[in-house]
């Protein structure tokens, strides 16, 4: 199956450059600072999980309370792995933007 062009034929090197900044602050920038406060997120349903568990007198609900604290635990894992794969491409777009800017 064929997908169509999401952008227009890159007909000059200057034309390469503004899509790879475009790449860089529309897609990757926005990526990471998602990641950023996703990350954040679970940060903060790890405390409070922990928190409601240590609570709990429920052997049940506190349980529960510790697996949720853990499956964020890992999650925070996760998106930091993939902040650190997005950080990478963000710097091999900054060394693709700076050879096409030495082709003027």
């Amino acid at each position: 199956m064929k997908r169509e062009r999401i952008i227009a034929e890159v007909e000059t090197v200057s034309d390469a450059r503004k899509v790879e900044e475009t790449v860089k602050t529309g897609y990757v920038e926005a990526l990471i600072e998602t990641l950023v406060n996703w990350i954040g997120v679970e940060e903060d349903l790890v405390s409070s999980y922990e928190r409601f568990a240590s609570r709990q007198t429920n052997t049940q609900a506190k349980d529960v309370f510790q697996q949720l604290a853990k499956e964020s635990g890992e999650n925070v894992e996760t998106l930091t792995d993939l902040k650190k794969s997005f950080e990478m491409l963000d710097k091999a777009r900054i060394s693709r933007i700076e050879q096409l800017s030495k082709m003027k």
